[in-house]
């Protein structure tokens, strides 16, 4: 998730993985894959580099728990996918 700014300073977070296209005409729109399109004061140069630090975050931390112990918790089990 990224936390974004419509125009009337609303603040939203928005799924990254949902996001099918980023423009700017001048204002950024951020077109969802239902369709749906979001106009937000973010330029586009932020909305990328947000987008980029939540998937590297995301698979940072999907990296780390596949390396975490699996007796850090007792009495929970852990599954790898």
């Amino acid at each position: 998730m990224i936390r974004l700014f419509r125009l009337d300073s609303t603040e939203i977070l928005l799924n990254v993985d949902l996001i099918g296209r980023v423009e700017s005409t001048p204002e950024t729109v951020i077109t969802l894959l239902s369709g749906e399109k979001v106009k937000v004061k973010n330029t586009e140069a932020d909305v990328i580099t947000k987008i980029k630090a939540a998937r590297q975050g995301y698979y940072e931390e999907k990296r780390d728990s596949e390396e975490a112990p699996e007796n850090d918790m007792p009495g929970i089990k852990f599954t790898r996918r």
